[in-house]
């Protein structure tokens, strides 16, 4: 072992002692290196991020994962007034219950306590007696009793909701999902023609409803106003009219010509007068009245060219349906363009009937 040392040393020696003293620096480093190394994979840095929240939900996702086993769904520990729409989804209850929890948040309501999660629609004995134990309400609501009535915002005037806008309804107490519904079924043509039909818009309940009922004043319809048989009758071309023109003519108020208009621009324009009788809620009286003083100015039809009209255009008419427009293009995809709107009939893609109302609204061109 001396020999060794004496001739590491005597080969050291050999160095110049600049050389000497760079082999003692570049040591020193070596070691200095190997000590932090040691030092910072001991270290635990301290995070300046409070990640209690994150482990609490990671157990429960790990809990989940492990009671699930093969996928399954499983019962386990939840708030009904927090759960994500993510975790409710891996919870063992049925999808229509689950879908109703979130709605039933999304308009503001809260539960108190896990009896309250007997109101939500679906929820019988059996079901709540499994999950009960499952439910915890994190705090406590410092709202007024759930069964209290609510006053309106605004007590002032009265609101139609025929023509009310999102931020009268606000003023008298809807909240923004009721609100949004009742709008919603409006564009839909719905009308209200009792105070009562606000029943059945969904989120709007008989306790709420007792509550506006006194501030709600419905106009009578114009389409329910008796009819002046002496008014002067006119002659309306229904392709150009607008809605000044159409009110013009006995029985048509502001509620049916924008009816008309809207379903003229989804035909296209009419054809034939007679599929005014295809306008919502349109009455035969009422187009037998004014039959002889409208025409239909087939020129001015918007045509669907047959080649060229992708889905969203085809499926937008009100005559095609979504069987017939995916047989349409497969048709279209397989075999080419189409020669003439015949090939519609004679290829079975649509049945005769539908084709005799749509042949006016079809080109090849």
């Amino acid at each position: 072992m001396s020999k060794k040392i004496r001739y590491f040393w005597e080969n050291y020696n050999n160095f110049s002692k600049s050389d000497r003293n760079a082999i003692l620096i570049l040591g020193v480093l070596i070691l200095l290196s190997v000590i932090a190394n040691i030092i910072v994979n001991n270290i635990q840095p301290k995070s300046k991020f409070n990640t209690a929240e994150y482990e609490r939900l990671l157990r429960n996702l790990n809990l989940q994962n492990n009671n699930s086993g093969s996928g399954s769904k499983t019962l386990f520990v939840f708030d009904p007034n927090t759960i994500i729409p993510e975790m409710l989804d891996s919870l063992d209850l049925p999808e229509n219950i689950k879908r109703n929890i979130l709605n039933y948040r999304k308009a503001g309501g809260r539960f108190n306590n896990p009896s309250q999660l007997r109101k939500i629609y679906g929820i019988n004995d059996s079901i709540f007696a499994a999950i009960e134990e499952y439910v915890v309400i994190s705090e406590k609501l410092d709202s007024v009793d759930s069964n209290q009535i609510v006053k309106p915002k605004s007590i002032n005037g009265v609101f139609d909701p025929n023509i009310a806008d999102f931020n009268q309804l606000i003023d008298f107490g809807f909240n923004s999902f009721q609100a949004n519904n009742l709008i919603n079924f409006r564009s839909k043509a719905g009308v209200f023609r009792s105070k009562n039909d606000l029943l059945k818009i969904y989120g709007i309940d008989s306790v709420f409803f007792k509550s506006i009922e006194n501030y709600i004043q419905i106009e009578v319809l114009d389409e329910l106003k008796p009819i002046n048989v002496n008014s002067v009758l006119v002659h309306v071309e229904l392709n150009s009219a607008d809605s000044t023109k159409l009110v013009q003519l006995t029985g048509i108020g502001s509620v049916f010509a924008n009816r008309i208009l809207k379903y003229r621009d989804l035909l296209g324009g009419f054809y034939s007068t007679s599929q005014l009788l295809e306008v919502y809620n349109f009455p035969v009286e009422t187009f037998q009245k004014i039959e002889k003083n409208i025409s239909a100015d087939t020129i001015t039809i918007k045509k669907i060219r047959l080649n060229f009209a992708e889905y969203p255009e085809l499926i937008r008419h009100p005559y095609f349906n979504k069987k017939q427009v995916e047989a349409i293009i497969k048709f279209r995809n397989k075999n080419g363009s189409f020669q003439n709107i015949n090939q519609l009939n004679s290829n079975g893609l649509i049945d005769s009937e539908t084709f005799l109302k749509l042949r006016p609204y079809l080109t090849c061109r």
